[in-house]
């Protein structure tokens, strides 16, 4: 999954030549805690926190002097997983920037809905967790899954050791839990 899947493609920004207080009005109507500062062909100048908002000297003053360099964008063709990673770090959200310009933002919750929907949740199905001896018994797993012509949701690492299989079509969860058994032994 590409970062472009699941930003938001039309985030609220405030041009470089606006003043600070359309910045605060733009925060407050929106509750942002970031606003993003664009230049006049939609490039990304920086941004502007609220605290730094509130402490400009004069609200007159243009956003574009006062915006912060922003110290990491995104592009829209990343992977979902380098967002993820970087938004479970201390990021709240991240811009996504193409040419140099602002085509979206993607925030925490966004990555946790593409996350949600990569692993299935709120989809129909059975989850069967199943300790492994070695990672290739993840392929022998597999082979008993397709011999039973089940619907594979997603695969899931549980540890080391672990795996859980989401899977559609279970009618007798007993008996594939013995034939995974009897393959991975």
């Amino acid at each position: 999954m590409k970062v472009r899947e699941w930003m938001n493609p039309e985030p609220p920004t405030i041009s470089a030549q606006a003043p600070v207080a359309e910045a605060e009005k733009l925060a407050e109507e929106h509750g942002l805690a970031i606003v993003y500062v664009v230049g006049e062909e939609g490039q990304l100048v920086g941004f502007l926190t609220r605290k730094a908002i509130s402490a400009a000297p004069d609200p007159a003053l243009a956003s574009g002097k006062l915006a912060a360099e922003v110290p990491l964008v995104l592009s829209p063709d990343d992977p979902l997983e380098r967002a993820v990673v970087l938004l479970g770090e201390r990021h709240i959200l991240l811009p996504v920037v193409e040419e140099g310009k602002l085509v979206g933002i993607i925030s925490r919750t966004g990555a946790f809905r593409a996350l949600a929907k990569m692993a299935g949740f709120g989809e129909e199905g059975v989850r069967i967790r199943i300790k492994l001896s070695q990672p290739s018994d993840i392929y022998r797993a597999l082979e008993v899954l397709g011999k039973n012509e089940l619907e594979l949701v997603a695969v899931m690492r549980a540890g080391d050791e672990e795996v859980i299989f989401h899977i559609k079509g279970l009618e007798d969860r007993q008996r594939l839990f013995s034939e995974l058994q009897e393959a991975l032994s």
